[in-house]
């Protein structure tokens, strides 16, 4: 026979468990709100670069001639960076979306990875000579290096469209547009 103590102990617990799913449920919720979310901010953003890139005439196909591809670079950026006058770290880096990448981050990277990615190819190694100003719409310098991305850390991280790419500088992400070669956004601390 279970005492009236048993009885209230077992209800108590069966309601703590219930009332405890919607919560487990939006905590895994949230973490696809915000993966949501950080997708929406880059879609609005190559939706943003791809105005930009109609803004003017596109580079001949077949151009081997770094000149005629820095001006395109810079036309680009200039563009882009017309159409976001306001830009400011975080737009896209939410504080959401930084605890989510650097949940992964922390999680995938390994001593190796580490290694990599802070090794002869960050522009911020010791052997680096051309400073990169972490801003958002800076350039990245040309002549600068680019870090190591580690295959198993970019599978983990969220995919993203071709006009961008995640890499390193120093212990900092950035989300560096490929084609205007410059910083979209960045998060500092992120290993």
């Amino acid at each position: 026979m279970t005492s009236i103590f048993g009885q209230v102990g077992c209800a108590a617990l069966l309601a703590l468990s219930l009332s405890s799913a919607p919560l487990l449920m939006t905590q895994r919720g949230t973490a696809e709100d915000h993966m949501k979310t950080f997708q929406s901010h880059i879609q609005e953003y190559v939706t943003l670069h791809k105005k930009a890139e109609g803004s003017f005439p596109a580079a001949p196909k077949k151009v081997t001639d770094p000149t005629i591809i820095a001006q395109h670079e810079q036309k680009l950026a200039q563009a882009i960076r017309a159409l976001r006058p306001t830009a400011k770290r975080g737009d896209i880096f939410t504080p959401d979306a930084e605890k989510m990448i650097t949940t992964i981050i922390k999680t995938k990277l390994d001593g190796n990875a580490r290694s990599t990615i802070l090794g002869d190819g960050n522009p911020k190694s010791p052997e680096a000579t051309v400073p990169i100003n972490l801003a958002v719409n800076a350039t990245y310098p040309p002549s600068a290096p680019v870090s190591t991305m580690p295959p198993s850390l970019l599978m983990a991280l969220p995919t993203l469209p071709p006009e961008v790419e995640f890499r390193f500088v120093g212990h900092s992400l950035i989300l560096r547009d490929v084609r205007a070669n410059m910083i979209v956004d960045f998060m500092q601390n992120a290993i």
